[in-house]
């Protein structure tokens, strides 16, 4: 998956997803780790986009996040 807009951006996005959890800087890698375990990993000089956790529950956040960048049309 992938996300155009900023890091910024990415962060409104995800706080219109209501999700708990808290964001890191890992240098080119920026990371919203979800207080149940799921991270979305994102590569800004890229737009690489990654949802990484349990499966079951990392595949729901990652169609919710494709449907949120989807209506914002990014």
């Amino acid at each position: 998956m992938s996300f155009q807009g900023s890091l910024e951006d990415l962060k409104a996005l995800v706080s219109r997803l209501h999700l708990q959890g808290h964001w890191m800087d890992e240098g080119p890698l920026q990371s919203f780790s979800t207080d149940s375990g799921e991270h979305i990993n994102f590569w800004p000089t890229s737009g690489e986009l990654q949802v990484k956790g349990h499966p079951q529950p990392s595949h729901d956040l990652a169609a919710r996040l494709e449907q949120a960048i989807a209506n914002q049309g990014g």
